[in-house]
């Protein structure tokens, strides 16, 4: 598992990035009543300067967070969860967590636990109560650090650790029905590339798979540059009221 200190990190990170979503704003007095409230006049006389309102029609919604899903990951068996939520009017901070764990009779076994953040500038610039955020062109940095424990019968056996940091690039779409119509629901294309490192150590099990042997003969680093992520996500955008619009 990650040291202590690491989850924390990662975790004041993202309830930042929360804060910073979430702006305060003076609330002004409930207009429930608007629709209700006339003005009249005597014959003759003009009617006086009437307030604008906001009616239920003009009411919108802006997207405060998205939940996604990366289906590559999915295909492989790797169990995989992100959260990304818009910051000022063209950021974002995605927090990624990838666990698959499972293992089959001792001969095979994809266990790894992987977490890392990912800041994204995106193109197109959005109001803060929109419900358009986050879509179209976008470029991001990230980092991202985990442990495995990959088992393929006696052929290839190893556990260990490793860390990356890098560079993204994608864009977002919605999706449309089977009328063309377009939905909540969208579909993220993105690649990454970057620095890998990994410290691993071999293993062998014994001949009734019950105890693993370290060799102590082929241990090592390994580094990498290069492509690092390939990312299809579908993205569930999540939606508050704006009861309160600008006037």
């Amino acid at each position: 598992m990650f040291p202590v200190c690491r989850m924390l990190f990662f975790a004041v990170l993202f309830s930042v990035s929360l804060l910073l979503s979430f702006p305060v704003y003076a609330q002004a007095a409930s207009s429930s009543a608007a629709d209700e409230t006339f003005f009249y006049t005597r014959v003759g006389e003009p009617a006086p300067a009437t307030h604008e309102y906001t009616t239920s029609s003009d009411k919108d919604v802006r997207l405060i967070f998205a939940v996604k899903k990366n289906i590559l990951y999915d295909v492989a068996s790797a169990i995989n969860i992100e959260a990304e939520v818009p910051m000022f009017n063209r950021f974002s901070l995605m927090l990624e967590y990838v666990f698959p764990w499972w293992e089959t009779g001792n001969k095979y076994c994809l266990q790894m636990v992987e977490l890392g953040p990912e800041f994204r500038f995106w193109l197109n610039k959005w109001d803060r109560y929109s419900k358009d955020k986050m879509q179209g062109w976008f470029g991001g940095v990230y980092v991202m650090s985990a442990k495995y424990d990959f088992q393929l019968d006696v052929k290839f056996n190893y556990q260990g650790e490793y860390y990356s940091a890098g560079v993204s690039f994608g864009y977002v779409h919605q999706i449309k029905d089977l009328f063309g119509k377009p939905t909540n629901a969208r579909l993220e294309f993105s690649i990454a590339a970057g620095y890998l490192q990994t410290d691993f150590r071999h293993y062998l099990p014994t001949d009734d798979y019950s105890v693993l042997i370290r060799d102590k003969y082929n241990v090592g680093r390994v580094s990498y540059f290069g492509p690092t992520k390939a990312k299809i996500s579908l993205v569930i955008p999540v939606f508050a009221n704006n009861d309160n619009n600008r006037r």
